[in-house]
């Protein structure tokens, strides 16, 4: 799968409204606090470090294949 990486910040906060705040691995009580979004933060796309877990899906959509929706 090809990586994402958000173009500007404005994409950055609609992907993260859209998987990161919604996520379960995001929740106060989640036993492991996700920070996957600070490394792609701080890493460039083609660092080994830079969340693989940001990609394309099989419809050209940004997605996070670690995102599990709360209840």
């Amino acid at each position: 799968m090809k990586k994402y990486r958000p173009a500007n910040g404005t994409e950055g906060m609609i992907f993260q409204h859209n998987f990161c705040d919604k996520c379960v691995f995001r929740k106060e009580n989640a036993e492991i606090d996700c920070i996957i979004d600070l490394m792609a933060m701080n890493f460039d796309i083609d660092d080994g470090k830079y969340p693989k877990e940001w990609v394309y899906d099989k419809d050209g959509e940004p997605t996070c294949t670690k995102f599990k929706e709360t209840k």
